[in-house]
């Protein structure tokens, strides 16, 4: 690789340590706050440095990509692979990649592009893990796309000579599922049959005898692996006969090479394939609900919470989610097991808390987020609100002080709106008149704090992106990060005690005026709190201005010039008479800020101590 190369992988990795706030845990509130602001101006220097090496050497070469020479295009897959491990900048990869695949169209190499369109397509697949529970189709049909031009080439198999680019061309015919999730009828049904069609190549005599130095057992055993995932088209109850045995028979096939490697090698078994024989068991009528749910049980008991591999995440994280998804299909298991759940649940919280940063890639990500789409609620066991806010705390201190600060501001400028201009409350909790409003008045405050400590729940989604990215984010980047707002949404909506703050999550970004901001479908009068949502967007961003939590290159703003840009967006992004009771506020604002962050982050660390934990 060259220098600019390795010079932004070191800085790189230099921003995933400076980003753990592990090491200060044991400050008090000041002298943490100190720390962190000094790592933040570090990271910032780093920030600049890797974003310049970019523009001055990445960019213009991509632009260009044409006139690279040979060692050029040498060291960018290299730099391309070296960003892939623990998904350190999938996006760069991407980028990258996506220039090598036309690098490799213009000079009609199809050697260099079966593989550069297989590289291309894995990377999306990383790409689409971050936002498929939002929107699965944003990056799938690229996936196709790559896999299905590289697998095309089976047509010409005999002219190619090189036996790893034949191996490309396997893989991709496998891979080429990946791009059909499996929560719909079609889909599920067309991920099966590449599936089948990939195992007919792969076990055809044929095929072997002209490439033998090629490793069919382990291509075999990857698409059986692969296969297994149609259990998420059986939990749809939709699939067919021949699926149901299909799903059946890969996870027996890879239930069995792993035994059988674990006798070979003496390593342990993968919990993830034990659990899935176990399930394709149950889908099948072989294990019933109540055997399944004791299985599960007795597995979780073994797991070691300071194993951060994904086989750890998958024991800590992923456990007590299927847990989870198979007590709500049964009334009676799910109020029976209320205690062990909310037991897995705080293991789960201490497991969060132990993780190194540099371990929190996208998969452990996935796993949570996954987590909160099928959180159980109980009405006097662990409620959302507090698992989520305890999350917040125990991985980004500085996100929790963002939040409280929001809250706070989101709070007194409800009240000042109840003191001056009541009539806009009206509709918010059902509030028909003004007397209405002041009677509900420290409702209405609650609700505005509350909906300020979750407005932006989604951004742990993202986590990776906002908190250890060493570079200017790339404009791809940028509009995948207005997706936190949907999944925010989306877990608040779902249970009880956070479901009122689910309209804020939503509509933080969305311009006052409608003609700007994000998502471009809301609907602010369909929110009958859309008043609270207007009060904590203008807080949020107030509160953006004074100390950014995402952009550690940009200085945070004085007050007064926080107040000015404010103003200016009145009457566009902010209700002018909102915003007008907000500049009112001043010298309130003043007061609260001599010291409300400081108080924020002495908050953040008792939350951190397991001992203060509200669960």
């Amino acid at each position: 690789m060259k220098e600019y190369q390795l010079s932004y992988i070191r800085n790189l990795k230099q921003v995933m340590l400076l980003s753990d706030t592990s090491q200060e845990f044991g400050l008090d509130a000041e002298h943490f706050l100190n720390a962190r602001q000094e790592k933040r101006r570090q990271i910032g220097g780093l920030v600049k440095e890797n974003s310049s090496l970019l523009r001055k050497y990445l960019f213009p070469l991509l632009d260009d990509i044409t006139t690279a020479t040979r060692q050029d295009i040498d060291d960018l897959d290299e730099f391309a692979d070296a960003l892939m491990p623990d998904n350190q900048d999938v996006m760069l990869a991407y980028t990258i990649r996506s220039s090598l695949v036309a690098y490799a169209r213009h000079y009609e190499l199809r050697d260099m592009l079966i593989r550069e369109l297989y590289n291309t397509g894995m990377a999306l697949f990383h790409l689409n893990s971050i936002i498929e529970t939002t929107d699965p189709h944003r990056y799938r049909w690229k996936m196709r796309m790559m896999f299905g031009e590289a697998a095309a080439y089976i047509k010409v198999y005999d002219e190619i000579e090189d036996p790893e680019t034949r191996g490309y061309i396997h893989r991709s015919m496998g891979n080429l599922a990946l791009g059909y999730n499996t929560g719909s009828v079609s889909n599920g049904v067309k991920k099966m049959q590449i599936l089948r069609r990939s195992l007919q190549i792969l076990t055809d005599p044929v095929y072997q005898q002209k490439t033998p130095s090629l490793p069919w057992d382990t291509y075999i055993y990857k698409s059986h692996q692969e296969r297994t995932t149609g259990l998420s088209f059986l939990r749809t109850g939709l699939a067919d006969a021949q699926t149901t045995r299909e799903v059946m028979e890969s996870a027996e096939y890879v239930w069995e090479r792993q035994q059988e490697v674990s006798r070979r090698t003496g390593r342990p078994l993968s919990t993830r394939w034990h659990v899935t024989y176990n399930l394709a068991q149950y889908h099948c009528g072989i294990l019933t609900l109540k055997q399944l749910l004791t299985y599960l049980e007795e597995l979780y008991m073994q797991r070691d919470l300071n194993d951060f591999s994904v086989e750890g995440n998958y024991n800590n994280l992923f456990l007590p989610t299927l847990y989870a998804e198979y007590l709500s299909k049964d009334s009676r298991y799910r109020a029976a097991k209320k205690e062990v759940l909310g037991h897995m649940y705080r293991m789960m919280l201490r497991y969060v808390r132990r993780i190194p940063s540099e371990k929190m890639t996208y998969h452990f990500i996935r796993n949570l987020m996954t987590t909160f789409l099928n959180f159980i609620e109980y009405p006097d066991g662990i409620k959302q609100r507090d698992f989520l806010l305890q999350l917040v705390v125990c991985r980004n201190p500085e996100t929790f002080v963002y939040l409280q600060m929001t809250a706070c501001v989101s709070e007194m400028l409800l009240d000042r709106i109840a003191d001056r201009k009541p009539e806009l409350l009206i509709g918010a909790m059902g509030c028909r008149t003004t007397d209405e409003v002041l009677a509900s008045r420290e409702k209405l405050k609650r609700l505005a704090y509350d909906s300020g400590m979750f407005h932006n729940i989604g951004q742990m989604n993202f986590s990776r992106l906002t908190t250890m990215t060493g570079r200017d984010w790339l404009k791809e980047e940028q509009e995948l990060f207005h997706y936190h707002v949907e999944i925010g949404a989306n877990i608040l909506k779902r249970c009880e005690s956070t479901k009122l703050f689910a309209d804020a999550a939503m509509g933080h970004h969305f311009y006052y005026d409608t003609l700007g901001g994000y998502p471009k479908d809301y609907e602010p009068r369909e929110h009958e709190n859309q008043v609270i949502v207007d009060i904590v967007g203008l807080a949020a961003y107030f509160n953006q201005l004074l100390d950014n939590t995402i952009d550690y290159t940009r200085p945070p703003l004085p007050l007064d010039e926080a107040l000015r840009m404010i103003e200016g967006k009145s009457g566009t992004r902010f209700s002018p008479v909102i915003t007008g009771l907000f500049l009112e506020m001043r010298d309130e604002l003043e007061e609260y800020l001599k010291d409300g962050r400081l108080k924020a982050y002495e908050l953040a660390l008792r939350y951190m101590k397991e001992e203060d934990s509200p669960l």
